[in-house]
């Protein structure tokens, strides 16, 4: 992900998505830390930080490390002079918190960083999908029929979300075919985990569950 890319994606997530931006710091800071452990195989007890510049995207990794004449282990142990550089009272055997971003770390961050912003963009879609539809609770909505089985048919709706019409919903004798287009009253909205599923939907004279 480039500069470019970071400040577009991250960006459309604030002002688009309405997402307050501290909130996808947190979640990007935490998501590089757990990519950095993963990348280096450091322990879970180590204490990492990582700053996300969300002008440019650039990724700084912290991690405290023992202060040792000589380095063993450059995951945890870090020498006396560098030490010095970021706390020049470090000591030998002092825990220290130095720069610790692997040399490679661009590309495993560019794609922890989308990751972590599709996922907020999905989140907040979702969100907005449970607010629309849980204000139509009751309200008469339309759609056009996605499939149809013995348990019901699925109805695709605003904002991305399917409804279901189960088949104890229908008009007794009415019969379903792709493309049909319904209008239904909401009687329930659910959270399916992917997106708002308005589960029971129909025409005004059938009643309608919304599943999110």
């Amino acid at each position: 992900m480039t500069k470019n890319e970071f400040a577009l994606a991250f960006n459309e997530v604030l002002e688009e998505k309405q997402l307050p931006k501290e909130v996808i710091l947190q979640a990007l800071e935490s998501a590089m830390v757990s990519a950095y452990r993963r990348a280096v195989m450091a322990s879970s007890a180590q204490h990492v930080e990582a700053k996300v510049d969300p002008e440019t995207g650039q990724v700084t990794i912290l991690a405290e490390k023992e202060v040792v004449e000589e380095v063993q282990d450059n995951r945890t142990e870090v020498t006396l002079e560098e030490a010095q550089k970021v706390n020049p009272e470090a000591q030998l055997n002092d825990m220290v918190v130095v720069e610790s971003t692997p040399k490679d770390f661009g590309r495993v961050a560019a794609q922890t960083a989308r990751q972590v912003i599709q996922q907020r963009i999905r989140e907040a879609e979702r969100s907005a999908q449970t607010t629309y539809y849980e204000r139509q609770l009751g309200e008469i909505v339309s759609g056009v029929v996605q499939a149809v089985n013995n348990q019901g048919a699925t109805i695709g709706m605003d904002m991305k979300a399917e409804g279901v019409l189960p088949a104890n919903q229908k008009i007794p004798g009415e019969k379903f075919r792709i493309h049909d287009r319904v209008r239904a009253i909401v009687l329930e909205v659910k959270d399916s985990g992917e997106g708002i599923d308005p589960e029971a939907l129909g025409n005004s004279r059938r009643l309608v569950h919304a599943d999110v």
